[in-house]
């Protein structure tokens, strides 16, 4: 279907064109503006105690300046994080300063507020992964379906991530083999029932996930690996590629660095590093934890200094707009790693 991204012996592609993400995580809040649900840079950009926009124009354009930001430094695609999702004894919603936007309530309103966004992105030609949170219930099943068929055509979603890290995220302890292929099997027929022109994939966090979410046995169109231990990731990239059987492509690393306990220079020849790792080994994409830093105090290093922008000076966006944060230099090196030798691999950037 023209438009959309598909796989072709292993690859991705669009229009006969090789594909290779380069994915950037992006986290975004749900915000009560008037009566409508808008989809805002989490509140942990910029500033990190304050939301620095509230009409729905100012939300947009601060996303929008965001997005454009991505763009200039050579990402082609986002993976947008809408698995914030929590209970009460209503039901299942996203949380809102003020309000809170419930999935079997409020679903138009939440579909209208993703749909925003994606058109944002869109305008800058970029595509989208769409991590969900699990429809292990009956709540969230209902919503994904909705979710899936209001989309089922739009052309910048490339992949629905139905669950992130079931080594972590796993609603039940120790599960068999054969439940979790049950269950994905039933998220299969949903993903091709209600969007069968997107592609449906889990993250993986850990080889040790094999013992219960065993991704050589899931039927997943590909599968996406988490990898961040700078002694580990060679081995990591290497077990997924020889044992999955499937296309792959890293859906989350990074080294943190704060220019003190990790110098930048480590984290910029990390990036480098892990795309010849991956390039190597086959894989067909690269996607990066996070955005920018999120300094909160109980969280540990790891959390809080994985992203491309640090939470000081500020950064002027092609747009002309002005946040808060200055790029770290591992920013700019994805926009030169088509350059890297690719040795026989036929995958290019675009």
């Amino acid at each position: 279907v023209p438009g959309f991204v598909y796989l072709d012996e292993g690859v991705f592609k669009i229009n006969d064109t090789t594909f290779f993400p380069l994915m950037i995580n992006y986290k975004v809040n749900f915000r009560i503006v008037g009566d409508e649900a808008v989809l805002s840079p989490a509140k942990h950009y910029e500033n990190h105690k304050i939301y620095e926009s509230n009409t729905k124009e100012e939300i947009n354009a601060q996303l929008n300046a965001h997005v454009g930001l991505m763009k200039e430094l050579g990402f082609n695609t986002i993976r947008l994080c809408l698995d914030g999702i929590n209970k009460d004894d209503i039901g299942l919603y996203y949380p809102s300063k003020g309000r809170r936007f419930y999935l079997k309530d409020d679903t138009e309103k939440l579909l209208s507020g993703i749909s925003d966004a994606l058109s944002i992105i869109k305008s800058y030609d970029m595509k989208v992964m769409l991590l969900l949170k699990p429809p292990f219930e009956k709540e969230t099943e209902n919503f994904t379906i909705e979710l899936l068929k209001h989309f089922a055509n739009n052309n910048t979603i490339f992949a629905y991530d139905f669950m992130n890290e079931p080594l972590y995220f796993d609603t039940e302890k120790n599960r068999k083999k054969e439940d979790a292929v049950k269950i994905v099997t039933e998220w299969r027929e949903m993903a091709n029932t209600y969007a069968p022109y997107q592609l449906f994939t889990i993250g993986f966090s850990e080889p040790i996930e094999v013992f219960e979410w065993d991704p050589s046995m899931l039927p997943v169109d590909f599968i996406q690996i988490h990898t961040y231990n700078p002694l580990r990731i060679q081995s990591e990239i290497w077990w997924y590629n020889k044992y999955c059987g499937k296309p792959w492509m890293i859906g989350e690393t990074s080294l943190p660095a704060d220019n003190d306990s990790v110098g930048y220079d480590l984290q910029y020849h990390f990036v480098d590093d892990v795309f010849q790792y991956v390039i190597d080994c086959g894989g067909i994409g690269v996607g990066w934890w996070e955005f920018q830093d999120h300094i909160a105090p109980l969280m540990n290093f790891e959390a809080n200094y994985t992203g491309l922008i640090n939470t000081e000076g500020t950064t002027r966006t092609p747009s002309g707009y002005e946040i808060i944060g200055t790029l770290k230099p591992a920013a700019y090196e994805f926009a030169k790693l088509t350059a890297f030798d690719t040795k026989s691999s036929t995958t290019e950037i675009n």
